[in-house]
């Protein structure tokens, strides 16, 4: 049997309609895990334009349906060298940053020997072949600001951000959470919520006395989702569409997925059944009791 996800997500990509597919942006596509919009790409719904710059990583990722790859590294143009780290998920533009660190007892990260890979990095709107899109989704380990800053353009109609956010430094002159939220405001998007946030432990002489897990006080990072700001009746026909979809798929959001639904329906593009469909496919404890019967 399918899973809820699945089967409250085939709810919607069965009923709704937008004029082409939605056109989703994965920069640092590694393959290591399975992205949150494979569900779209299963459904036909979706298009994904990925970007992985490590050779390696580069020829792991499937060859599917409704995908384009580019080797490309996204950044501010210019000659950089990628520190490919033994642990993939550290690989980065940016050389690990050993003092910060150090303060919080992770320095054995920045010891272990990189791989250099010498490139060149390509803004996001100099991209050839690379259409405005719907939703961006980052995890660059340091360079999530360089991709803001360079696809003004790229971004202009796209109704989501996805993005790795971090709150202490791991790497030298990484931009910090502030700063990436202080670009997405100005680009006309808002704070909707964090996927996850993961902390540590600060170093002390006491660890085998205590439970690691129930004494991570330090926030480190984790990954923040942003919405195109503006009331839903502002956004057009499809905006409507892929936020609905990727409110459900990608980041967990029903509750905003079926305001998309109430304003596609009020718009007459979507059947008015479609919501009660919709939640018939959540979670029991996300469904309220019927109402008791009066005589």
């Amino acid at each position: 049997m399918a899973d809820f996800a699945q089967t409250r997500r085939r709810v919607l990509t069965d009923a709704l309609r937008p004029s082409r597919p939605m056109r989703i942006c994965d920069v640092g596509a590694s393959p290591l895990s399975l992205p949150p919009y494979q569900g779209l790409l299963e459904d036909g719904v979706a298009h994904v334009y990925g970007f992985e710059p490590n050779p390696a990583q580069f020829a792991a990722l499937p060859e599917t349906p409704g995908a384009t790859w580019f080797p490309t590294a996204v950044g501010a143009a210019g000659e950089r060298v990628l520190r490919v780290h033994p642990t993939a998920g550290f690989t980065s533009l940016f050389p690990m940053d050993a003092e910060a660190l150090g303060i919080i007892g992770k320095d054995r990260w920045a010891e272990r020997e990189v791989t250099e890979i010498p490139l060149t990095t390509t803004p996001l709107d100099a991209v050839e072949g690379l259409p405005p899109v719907d939703l961006l989704k980052m995890d660059l380990q340091g360079g999530e600001l360089e991709v803001l800053q360079g696809g003004t353009r790229t971004l202009a109609d796209a109704v989501a951000v996805v993005t790795e956010v971090r709150f202490h430094r791991i790497y030298e002159d990484e931009p910090l959470f502030g700063d990436l939220d202080a670009e997405l405001r100005a680009q006309g998007f808002r704070l909707h919520k964090f996927l996850f946030t993961k902390s540590v432990m600060m170093p002390h002489a006491h660890e085998a006395e205590v439970v690691r897990p129930r004494l991570t006080s330090q926030l480190l990072d984790g990954d923040a989702v942003y919405l195109r700001d503006g009331a839903l009746g502002s956004f057009g026909d499809d905006a409507l569409h892929f936020l609905a979809l990727a409110a459900d798929a990608v980041f967990d959001s029903p509750d905003l997925a079926l305001g998309c639904l109430d304003e596609l329906i009020a718009r007459g593009l979507a059947p008015a059944d479609l919501p009660a469909r919709y939640i018939a496919r959540f979670r029991t404890h996300q469904r309220a009791a019927p109402a008791m019967a009066t005589s």
